[in-house]
């Protein structure tokens, strides 16, 4: 099984811890530096040519995850420790600490300039599997989400890269739900349905989630993202047992 697998299937189930404090503007050399201690300048692009969402020929994957990762932490125009925290140790469980070090080192020259989301999106769109792509999306609301508010910033942001990387409105918005606060309205988006929507509607909804989202569909790439599958399932299914609960139905 590739990184890169595992990176992208993995995405949506760790929720690092978070520290307090942000820091306003881009103070990134000194907040990076940190974090990657006394790092080796070595040439950080890898490609992933035996990517097992990726069906073409090479292509740098990890430049593009780290691309996105940085348009999501500047969105709002301020980039907290926490989101640099949980990109730290997403690629910590991935890659290990020297690969790591050198990420942090592209990811703090991404921070500073400007990158066409177009040019980003347009390989990952039709290289990567729709599984991958709500993956990867899952990952990018984990880090607007590390500092425990999602901006409107953040939220446009995240809702262009979607649209650009083929994502329906739909799984959009049902993935959005599971970082929102507990409501009525975000059980039924997580479902991909309305709160009128009928008993019948619910179900089938519910039905389509249920497989898309079944760690069954991930589990020949290891453990790791087979237990994130079964995160976000859990998920899936408990909005479906709440709104049963809420409408009477069984």
């Amino acid at each position: 099984m590739s990184n890169i697998g595992k990176v992208i299937g993995a995405a949506g189930g760790w929720l690092l811890a978070r520290f307090e404090g942000a820091f306003a503007g881009f103070i990134l050399g000194g907040i990076v530096d940190e974090f990657i201690g006394s790092p080796n300048q070595a040439n950080t692009r890898t490609s992933f040519n035996n990517d097992p969402f990726s069906s073409a020929p090479a292509g740098d994957f990890n430049y593009s995850l780290l691309a996105l990762s940085a348009a999501v932490m500047k969105s709002d125009g301020q980039t907290t420790r926490s989101e640099l925290e949980y990109v730290k140790e997403f690629f910590l469980r991935q890659f290990g600490v020297e690969k790591t070090k050198e990420n942090l080192l592209l990811l703090r020259d991404l921070l500073k300039n400007n990158v066409s989301l177009e040019s980003i999106c347009a390989p990952v769109r039709q290289n990567m599997n729709y599984n991958g792509k709500l993956q990867l999306l899952h990952y990018l609301f984990g880090i607007a989400n590390a500092d425990k508010r999602l901006s409107s910033e953040e939220q446009t942001i995240l809702n262009r890269i979607a649209i650009l990387l083929g994502i329906s409105p739909m799984d959009f918005r049902s993935i959005a739900a599971m970082f929102a606060p507990a409501s009525n309205d975000a059980t039924y988006e997580m479902l991909g349905v309305k709160p009128d929507a009928s008993e019948e509607d619910i179900k089938k909804a519910y039905r389509q989630m249920a497989l898309k989202y079944h760690p069954d569909r991930v589990s020949h790439l290891g453990e790791d993202v087979r237990k994130s599958a079964e995160e976000k399932f859990k998920k899936i299914q408990s909005a479906y047992d709440d709104i049963k609960k809420m409408r009477g139905f069984s």
